[in-house]
């Protein structure tokens, strides 16, 4: 991230519109990124779109006993179990750092502005809602879509569905929009800001 900032002119990138985004394990990671890329003060996101993502180790009620197609409760236990097995202290469960693991995060101030979807059936629904509202409660724009009767990945896997080309066009009508309209200072500031 940092070397895309510092060669952006070379690259032809604007850095004052440096996005990131993912999907999954992929949309956790953007949420980190973002919280680390603040931290440390040396880029500034312009907006962040972590699709359905994979934010909190710990249980939610979306994520206990889900049975669902693609991903479920089985397969997400794994998952950060593998993950999170260098930090996994088995007396406490404490010592999970926040950028491994974003829903540990306590502070969302001066995080990018946020778009995501999320199908209401997958283990990541809870944990989705809970990040936008807590980017939303430190004034952090941010927004929501939720597809009802959607699995995982609904969108990747069957594109051909009228609610699946639905959920892409909106992710790519706001792609452009934030593209378009929101930049970030590269001067060590948190301003952002639409343009």
């Amino acid at each position: 991230l940092k070397y895309l900032k510092d060669h952006a002119r070379e690259l032809g990138v604007d850095s004052r519109r440096i996005m990131v985004g993912g999907e999954s394990a992929g949309g956790g990671l953007t949420a980190a990124l973002c919280m680390y890329a603040r931290d440390k003060g040396e880029v500034n996101i312009a907006f962040q779109m972590p699709l359905y993502p994979m934010l909190d180790d710990r249980d939610t009620p979306s994520s206990r006993d889900n049975h669902a197609p693609v991903w479920n409760t089985r397969l997400n236990h794994a998952a950060w179990n593998l993950y999170l097995r260098p930090f996994r202290d088995h007396s406490r469960n404490d010592s999970v750092p926040a950028y491994a693991a974003s829903a540990r995060q306590e502070d969302y101030r001066g995080l990018p502005p946020a778009y995501t979807f999320v199908g209401d059936i997958e283990p990541f629904y809870c944990e989705t809602l809970t990040y936008i509202e807590n980017l939303r409660k430190a004034g952090v724009p941010a927004k929501v879509d939720v597809y009802p009767g959607c699995f995982h990945a609904f969108d990747m896997l069957l594109p051909f569905l009228p609610v699946s080309r639905r959920a892409i066009a909106k992710f790519e009508k706001i792609y452009r929009y934030a593209a378009k309209h929101f930049t970030a200072r590269q001067d060590g500031s948190h301003s952002r800001r639409p343009s």
